[in-house]
């Protein structure tokens, strides 16, 4: 069966049915899109950021879209972390390898997890071609491919086995027929309002790494290991060149300076710390691991290792933890770079250097001077402030704790900033009292905290920091940008 021949369907007979999060802010729908018929799957996909608007607000509804467009509509629709499609100040977009993607690097992160799913490939030769115009096959087969859906399960051959599954299950309702060679953007909203909550049923939320300080439920095999020396890459995606398994374990066991490829590892699952990947950037060490085919699926790390320089988070908890020397200390659970991380506290860190909850529980955002992946002090980060300054502002005095009150810093003595408006990326603050309105720009790697009504927090996206939003802003990167790298929105 050919694409042309598929039978035609009534625009207006089509339910586009959703199962969507509540948002905080209805997305305001573009007037171009206003009274088609496709506005509800617009609207439905705008409110989750799955979809935006142009510069000027409008849709551009009949515009095409390129195969780099689609490929970050559709990821987004799968909820993948934006901590792993747009990095963060200290972790970097894993690459996809395609050499022709110059130019594209908003799209990079998106294309990788796209590629890591399973839902798109290169062409022969191993080319990408972002820039081309999206056809109506491709777009069927990756929304069908992000629902569940893969080429052994449909069997028949590309791309009419994707096209009659797609009509099998209503993915077509509300498209025109017959169908075009290439989609336009309206198109495609559509077609994934159609199957999203397919889509969001096979792409459940990812699972909350480990704390720290867990007992393994397994005991490594230990004619499996293997001895190596080397090190993490800035994506803390591969350790000695070597990529992670999807669910990778890691593990924590003695001394850096007892590790060697004679050593005897213990037997008990309960000689073993489990923990999380997330914290050993660019960090060298000999290891052991057990693979999976090609990739690690275990690998034991030394008590004495992790990231040494600055991380910034906001704190959870304040749990006890087992250090390198193995005794008890102060742990913080964090969210980091977009991650749930427990940190150490290095036994030299004053009790007075530990925030309290009502220090951290506040909506404050904290700097974490780090050595060997423990803490070894805190300070509190300092919010933006006036543009002219912005790019020289980084954290509050090393043991210093507690909400950072500069005059003039957005959101400073614990209250919360509004946003007055926002067009794309930039946001207009008012710092009210009369004071002049500050615009700053929230970068494409900015992480977004969500502080709930409860006191928690959570991991949001770019796509909650609307117009009446209540947040504190922070620039905390080596950069002169004048512009965000932290959000911290407070639920009402």
């Amino acid at each position: 069966m050919r694409i042309k021949d598929i039978a035609k369907i009534s625009a207006a007979a089509f339910v586009c049915a959703l199962v969507l999060a509540p948002a905080a802010y209805a997305a305001a729908v573009p007037s171009d899109v206003v009274g088609r018929h496709y506005e509800t799957a617009v609207s439905a996909l705008a409110d989750p950021g799955i979809i935006t608007g142009d510069v000027d607000g409008l849709f551009y509804p009949d515009s095409n879209l390129t195969r780099a467009q689609f490929c970050t509509i559709i990821v987004k629709a799968m909820r993948a972390p934006a901590a792993t499609v747009n990095g963060t100040p200290s972790q970097d977009v894993k690459k996809s390898g395609f050499p022709d993607l110059a130019g594209y690097g908003w799209a990079e992160g998106y294309i990788s997890y796209a590629v890591d799913k399973g839902v798109v490939t290169g062409y022969p030769g191993g080319s990408f071609k972002p820039g081309n115009n999206v056809t109506m096959s491709e777009l069927i087969t990756m929304t069908l491919r992000a629902a569940g859906y893969d080429d052994a399960a449909l069997g028949g051959v590309w791309p009419e086995n994707y096209v009659a599954k797609a009509g099998d299950i209503g993915a077509l309702a509300g498209l025109s027929a017959p169908l075009p060679e290439y989609a336009t953007k309206w198109m495609a909203a559509q077609l994934v309002c159609n199957v999203l909550s397919r889509i969001e049923a096979a792409n459940p939320p990812e699972a909350t790494p480990p704390e720290g300080d867990a007992n393994p439920a397994e005991t490594p095999a230990a004619a499996a290991l293997t001895f190596v020396k080397g090190a993490f890459d800035s994506d803390i995606t591969t350790f000695a060149g070597k990529p992670f398994a999807s669910g990778a374990k890691v593990l924590r066991y003695g001394r850096k300076a007892d590790y060697s490829k004679d050593m005897t590892l213990p037997e008990a699952a309960a000689d073993y710390l489990e923990d999380t990947v997330y914290k050993y950037k660019n960090v060298e060490t000999p290891a052991w691991y057990e693979l999976e085919g090609d990739k690690i699926k275990r690998l034991i790390l030394p008590l004495d290792v992790g990231f040494s320089g600055r991380a910034y988070g906001v704190i959870k908890n304040i749990v006890s933890v087992t250090d390198s020397q193995g005794g008890a200390v102060s742990g913080f659970v964090t969210l980091t770079a977009g991650r749930t991380i427990t940190w150490a506290g290095d036994s030299g860190l004053a009790k007075d250097n530990i925030p309290s909850k009502e220090q951290y529980g506040g909506g404050q955002l904290f700097e974490f001077q780090l050595r060997n992946g423990q803490v070894t002090g805190v300070a509190s980060a300092v919010h933006a402030s006036d543009p002219t300054k912005f790019g020289t502002l980084r954290a509050s005095v090393p043991g210093e704790v507690g909400t950072v009150s500069e005059p003039g810093n957005v959101g400073s003595g614990g209250k919360f900033a509004t946003i007055a408006n926002k067009t794309g990326s930039v946001v207009t603050i008012d710092p009210g009292e009369g004071k002049s309105k500050w615009i700053f720009e929230i970068k494409d790697k900015a992480v977004v905290y969500i502080l709930g009504a409860d006191g928690n927090y959570s991991v949001g996206s770019a796509s909650a920091v609307r117009e009446k939003a209540l947040v504190r802003l922070y620039d905390v990167s080596d950069d002169k940008d004048q512009s965000v790298d932290v959000v911290i929105l407070k639920e009402e």
